[in-house]
């Protein structure tokens, strides 16, 4: 029989708020969306649990930031006067502001919206510089307005599962960024800067279209661990050539498993010499590991021999889950003068019909001296008159040997006389 199965949850109130987790393969996802801002690191504990009992677990989850808040600005009107003879290059006026993101997301790009011809801004220090000269009789007062060039990303997290079955060409998700300037806003061209691994997924440059490019698969060792990218958000010139403005996020992607792997043994056939008085419980020296390489009920099968005299041994475990050393051992006692070799399979069988592991077993054994001679008859009766003379024959006395017996008496002694009785 299978064990129990493990049943997953996620323990506290908060935690349920934000986490859910699948009872059958312990695979977490998000109920709703994360906010660095609010709370940059939550603990969280899970559990897992069988007919025996529950065992729990806290796990520190840091929540990593994407650049999803715009810039506040220190002051929402800035007035300046300034000498209509100030000269072109004269730096009148810093404009500040600041992002809660971090790193690349939390910079701030400054702008006109729209641009002047009497003024400019340097988009990093937001220093408001003269740039041609001033006449008070033609032009009073300038009102300019200050726009952030930053892009932003929206719909945001970007995390999702998908079935390691996926086809070529499923969309995973669409990736969408906005301009934030004024006045008609830029396109965007989205690329993956890191994390996708053998091009396994495609971005598509202008639409933000993720699709899948190559075979996933969740046993994969490269791809087990699942999926973050950087994903690259640039605002596009007229003319569709990228723009110094861009902004970065992550993008996770986690496989869910499905039942595509069958159970497997170490090797094809398994061969081995054990001596016939081997005691009954003892283990032979074979080294069989059964490994189904899926997760969860998918990784689930039993293990059995079958065949002639299969019975005359016993292995363990029999239910498995995942993967397992399997010991054999003697079920009952051996004898050499009976079988002296042992050929059956070995069988590890899944839910599903095709899903079957084989093997074959080999086991000779070895002969021991273990066999004592025996005589004709338990006892002898004799009558003979008093007189008989010596050197009469009396009785003739029959000795049984095995032949196995006799070969061996033969050949641990200098000389052998073969007699047929």
């Amino acid at each position: 029989m299978f064990p129990p199965p493990l049943i997953f949850g996620v323990v506290g109130e908060e935690a349920m708020r934000y986490f859910a987790v699948a009872r059958d393969t312990g695979v977490v996802w998000l109920r709703q969306p994360l906010d660095r801002e609010t709370k940059s690191e939550m603990q969280v504990e899970f559990s897992v649990s069988d007919s025996q009992g529950v065992v729990k677990d806290t796990v520190n989850i840091q929540i990593g930031d994407v650049n999803d808040n715009s810039p506040t600005f220190h002051g929402q009107l800035y007035t300046v006067h300034i000498a209509e003879n100030t000269p072109v290059g004269t730096s009148v006026y810093q404009v500040n502001a600041t992002d809660p993101d971090q790193g690349t997301g939390g910079s701030v790009l400054f702008s006109f919206q729209p641009p002047s011809p009497f003024f400019s801004i340097d988009g990093a220090r937001g220093t408001v510089t003269v740039t041609r000269a001033l006449d008070y009789e033609t032009t009073s007062a300038y009102q300019l307005t200050v726009n952030d060039m930053d892009p932003i990303f929206t719909n945001l997290p970007y995390s999702t599962n998908i079935e390691e079955d996926a086809p070529l060409g499923y969309e995973v998700r669409k990736i969408k960024a906005i301009d934030q300037d004024l006045g008609r806003p830029r396109g965007i061209g989205y690329t993956i800067i890191s994390g996708n691994t053998n091009s396994i997924f495609a971005l598509d440059y202008i639409s933000g279209s993720l699709t899948v490019n190559g075979q996933l698969d969740r046993e994969n060792p490269l791809y087990s661990p699942g999926f973050t990218f950087t994903v690259k958000g640039t605002e596009l010139n007229d003319d569709r050539t990228p723009s110094d403005a861009s902004v970065m996020t992550t993008f996770t992607i986690l496989l869910i498993d499905k039942n595509d792997n069958a159970p497997k043994f170490n090797s094809s056939e398994y061969r081995v010499h054990i001596t016939e008085l081997a005691q009954v419980g003892f283990a032979l020296p074979l080294f069989i590991q059964a490994e189904d390489k899926d997760e969860g009920v998918n990784s689930m099968f039993q293990v059995f021999l079958t065949g002639n005299n299969s019975d005359h041994f016993t292995i363990s475990p029999t239910a498995v889950q995942g993967r397992a050393d399997i010991r054999m051992r003697v079920a009952v006692p051996l004898d050499y003068e009976n079988i002296r070799a042992y050929s059956f399979s070995l069988f590890a069988n899944e839910s599903m019909s095709d899903h079957v592991g084989f093997a074959r077993i080999y086991i000779d054994l070895i002969n021991e001296n273990d066999n004592r001679p025996i005589f004709s008859k338990p006892l002898y009766n004799i009558s003979l008159p008093e007189n008989t003379p010596r050197g009469t024959s009396l009785l003739r006395i029959q000795v049984r040997l095995s032949l196995q017996h006799a070969i061996t008496h033969c050949n641990t002694h200098t000389a052998c006389h073969w007699i047929t009785l």
